[in-house]
């Protein structure tokens, strides 16, 4: 090992056994019957210093090989930094090409890992940790597996080994497609999503979904979605288990036969239902001419009758419920003004019926996702009736123009000129999702992100707003609630 550390600032070289007498020597010098090195004798600030200066992960872990008091240093400085939290197998191995360091390192940090993500082969990753001894990630509360090789599905046996190794699992993703076996194994687990909008071969076993539901009392996030197919599983007999369950997400075929149990649950904060594929053709009607767009809005129109009171955000992607104009001229939630997050996505009729919601003056979320003739005047209506608007969505909003940002601007800016003084209060800027809207590119051209003038006031996005589906509407082919 060969490790360098600066003249100028420690005034000494060291080589792994012996160094230079430092500059700065310590008040009695060394007996010649004391062989420690130099170095050994510097205080844990100045070995903070040193690790500093290390170029690499492989220089660190060389440091911390050394000795006890090195490695106790290292792991400090690994473990308060958190750039180590997520342990990405691949990622890691790019950083540490020699298998010992690897090992080294990942046991060393084995106590602090808090979250995987996994793009490879789940099998091999775990025969991969079976192989570096490591059994147990006591401190693992995320896990997210995501395979580039969507053909990998983990089987039965890898579900098992993981629960044993991460006993304290709080949150699991898994986006291929799973029978759900010893899935209920995960003693302690709180979030369980297994949606993504791309084909599963198969879905989550329906005796499984009963395992899950009956045996993991802490389960407050259940997605079990599946995107394009109708969906076969069913909820009469768990519903009764989830009374811990805050958000719940589902096709519309497992929903429509526990609606009302599922409305009553005492936790439920957020509902989404994923509209079903397949729909019925009237008989005389042309296969190839017939509006493939789905239509059951019965239940939506029933949440919205049972919950009104409870409602507090509401969000319906337009294309696949392309509701009739008027809709919502006679909603239950007018009585009660408790809206504070809004998304409709993919509207193509005319933006009139809008202005009805300005009356929500607690609105702090407004997302109007891909509409086909949303407009300035509208726009600006919202940001002057609404004063605690947060989020503000309208991509691929293509009519907008850049007036629009100069009238919200002379509003933000009165607003706060108005405010009284007395007092501290935080003012929160619009946070505007623009992603190919109509004023995309002048937002670039004038570089209006650093602008001095919209800092505090504006700041555009370039991400969708926190919770928030892919593409083009806010909830994928479906509908949304928040309840109060």
């Amino acid at each position: 090992m060969h490790l360098i550390v600066d003249k100028d600032i420690f005034g000494l070289t060291f080589n792994g056994v012996m160094a230079e007498e430092p500059s700065t020597a310590l008040a009695t010098p060394p007996t010649p019957i004391e062989q420690t090195a130099d170095i050994f004798k510097l205080n844990n600030d100045c070995l903070d210093c040193i690790f500093e200066r290390l170029q690499d992960l492989r220089s660190e872990v060389a440091f911390a090989k050394v000795c006890q008091r090195f490695q106790w240093i290292c792991l400090n400085r690994w473990r308060s930094s958190h750039a180590y939290d997520q342990l990405d197998m691949e990622k890691w191995r790019e950083l540490l090409p020699n298998y010992e360091d690897l090992c080294y390192f990942i046991r060393q940090m084995r106590p602090f890992i808090k979250l995987m993500t996994v793009s490879s082969c789940l099998c091999t990753l775990l025969r991969d940790l079976d192989e570096m001894q490591i059994y147990v990630l006591p401190n693992v509360t995320s896990f997210y597996y995501d395979p580039e090789d969507m053909d990998c599905y983990p089987s039965d046996r890898s579900i098992y080994k993981m629960a044993k190794m991460m006993p304290n699992l709080l949150r699991l993703r898994l986006t291929t497609p799973i029978q759900g076996r010893y899935l209920s194994n995960f003693r302690h687990l709180q979030e369980l999503h297994l949606y993504e909008d791309q084909h599963k071969a198969y879905e989550l076993q329906q005796e499984y979904l009963d395992e899950i539901c009956s045996q993991l009392p802490n389960l407050k996030v259940l997605d079990i979605r599946m995107y394009d197919v109708i969906s076969k599983l069913r909820l009469n007999n768990c519903v009764d288990y989830l009374q811990n369950l805050s958000i719940l997400k589902l096709n519309l075929a497992t929903f429509k036969s526990v609606l009302p149990d599922v409305l009553k649950l005492p936790a439920l904060k957020q509902l989404v239902v994923l509209l079903d594929t397949e729909w019925s053709i009237p008989p005389l009607a042309s296969v190839d001419t017939f509006d493939h767009k789905i239509r059951e809005v019965r239940e939506f129109y029933e949440i919205m009758e049972r919950k009104a009171p409870d409602i507090v955000g509401f969000a319906v992607d337009g294309y696949y419920m392309p509701l009739e104009p008027g809709w919502d001229a006679d909603l239950p939630i007018w009585s009660h003004r408790k809206l504070q997050r809004l998304a409709i996505c993919s509207w193509t009729h005319a933006v009139d019926f809008l202005e009805r919601y300005t009356c929500m003056i607690n609105l702090q979320m407004l997302c109007l996702r891909n509409w086909t003739y949303l407009c300035d005047d509208m726009l600006v209506k919202f940001i002057e009736s609404c004063p605690h608007l947060h989020h503000l969505d309208v991509s691929y909003c293509r009519e907008l123009t850049p007036n629009f940002l100069h009238r919200a601007l002379k509003i933000l800016k009165q607003r706060e000129s108005t405010k009284p003084c007395s007092g501290f209060t935080i003012v929160r800027p619009l946070l505007l999702y623009y992603v190919l809207c109509g004023f995309e590119d002048y937002v670039d051209s004038k570089e209006l992100k650093t602008s001095s003038d919209y800092k505090n006031y504006i700041m555009f996005m370039d991400e969708f707003p926190v919770s928030s589906e892919r593409g083009l509407s806010f909830v994928d082919r479906g509908y949304q609630f928040d309840f109060e």
